[in-house]
């Protein structure tokens, strides 16, 4: 019986022209959106600078689909092309091309793992595991999942400060983050002698709204209520990819902004499908699977699941607080 994964082979073939055109196009907009903001900005023109502010976000998030693609090596017909690529736009994405190959190799590898959770791209507790942990971690692990934290200030500390030493930089190879970085100073430098101090605060704004809005795809991608995790020996590759991955319903326009990020299913499944056939793919076959598919209100629901709970088999919210203290109440009364 042919299964899913060998019926996604038909959709990997790659195509230098339209990769090229994607880039390229996305790169010029990226750049024309980002210096007329800084521009109207400067001028004093705020109802035109920050509509462009945000479409060089749109751009931002979109290269680095891109260069996740380059990182697949699925985006070109030759790898050297990919890496070539993907390293040319890292200063736009703020993004380390080799570490971040490395460590998203290691979230494909181990997706729905809950023995490596260390891959996740956002970590998540077990229920019990949340009940058991000491104050002092059950205040940290909330603070790291509320809105403020998950969505505005994290992803920006990430992007700027973080991954220019992103984890297992030296496991992926120093040169190219080295390189990185210097490409990222040249970058903002050249902002700051084109611009001045507006071109630098009109750049973090941009970068500001593409992480914060970005983070919200992978987030809702692998933490929606009824996410498969597991593990092994029982837990199984093609189930993970599947049920541990989303679809995205959001329209064909954010399909468009996001290079087809939202078939997130069969993309786990076969990584080698490039974004420009991935939709088509997801398309032809849908009526061999199902997916999980979720929409926009559904996305939002998606920000009050926190916790992973074993038994039930699905993510639940935090326990209130009044709740966590008449449990560690009772726990600490002597039985009579």
């Amino acid at each position: 019986m042919t299964t899913i994964r060998q019926m996604t082979r038909a959709y990997t073939e790659r195509d230098n022209r339209i990769a090229t055109l994607n880039t390229a196009a996305t790169l010029a907009i990226y750049m024309a959106a980002l210096i007329g903001a800084i521009l109207a900005c400067q001028a004093g023109l705020w109802a035109l600078g920050l509509p462009a502010m945000a479409v060089s976000a749109v751009c931002g998030v979109r290269l680095y689909m891109l260069q996740h693609d380059c990182g697949h090596g699925s985006y070109f017909t030759r790898r050297q092309v990919n890496d070539f690529v993907g390293r040319l736009i890292s200063p736009f994405t703020l993004t380390p091309f080799n570490a971040t190959r490395y460590n998203h190799d290691l979230h494909h590898r181990h997706i729905g793992d809950l023995d490596r959770r260390d891959s996740s791209e956002i970590y998540v507790m077990t229920l019990a595991e949340y009940r058991a942990a000491p104050w002092p971690k059950r205040l940290g692990y909330r603070i790291y999942r509320s809105f403020a934290f998950l969505f505005l200030i994290g992803p920006t500390l990430l992007y700027v400060i973080q991954y220019r030493f992103p984890k297992n930089s030296r496991k992926a190879g120093l040169t190219d983050l080295f390189v990185h970085n210097a490409m990222v100073a040249v970058f903002l430098g050249a902002l700051y002698l084109g611009f001045g101090w507006t071109g630098l605060a009109v750049w973090l704004g941009s970068v500001a709204l593409a992480v914060s809005t970005g983070v919200l795809i992978p987030y809702v991608h692998h933490n929606f209520e009824t996410v498969y995790w597991g593990r092994k020996p029982d837990l199984a590759f093609d189930t993970a990819a599947m049920e541990g991955s989303a679809v995205l319903d959001f329209g064909p326009f954010f399909d468009l902004c996001t290079a087809n990020i939202a078939y997130h299913d069969l993309h786990h499944l076969n990584a080698s499908i490039p974004s420009y056939n991935l939709k088509r793919c997801h398309r032809e076959l849908s009526p061999h699977f199902a997916s999980v598919r979720i929409g926009w209100r559904d996305a939002f629901r998606c920000i009050g699941w926190k916790l992973w709970d074993e038994e039930a088999r699905c993510m639940v919210p935090f326990p209130s607080l009044g709740a966590e203290f008449q449990a560690r109440a009772a726990a600490r009364t002597p039985a009579e």
